[in-house]
């Protein structure tokens, strides 16, 4: 079993096996994601640099966890802190947005195969 720190401080948090999974297309800048389908359902592992923020949109379900950072939710115009080890739940449909103050890395599984494009 291989262990031990190889992130340097500016390097992603994800190691090599995440980062060469296929790039999705994200319309936010500032948001990169690695993702994995099985042709029902897709999973996202987010890299967001801080002081990104999502408008208002919706789409298919979405369960996450913050791996580390920081998310402020709005789903349903109630607001939410997440910090790393916490989980969320957005139903299929319901209008959200995000921020984060930090660098924030998120593991997202979405109910539909092609909730992100993935790039050519």
């Amino acid at each position: 079993m291989e262990t031990g720190k190889t992130r340097a401080d500016n390097a992603t948090l994800w190691p090599p096996e995440i980062t060469a999974l296929p790039k999705v297309v994200v319309p936010v800048s500032g948001v990169t994601g690695h993702c994995l389908t099985d042709g029902t359902r897709q999973i996202v592992f987010f890299e967001i640099d801080e002081g990104t923020s999502f408008p208002d949109h919706s789409h298919c379900a979405q369960w996450g966890t913050v791996v580390a950072g920081e998310l402020t939710l709005e789903v349903g115009g109630q607001v939410e802190l997440f910090g790393p080890g916490d989980t969320y739940h957005i139903p299929e449909g319901a209008k959200h947005r995000a921020s984060f103050s930090k660098r924030t890395y998120l593991i997202d599984f979405f109910g539909a195969p092609d909730r992100y494009p993935v790039q050519a």
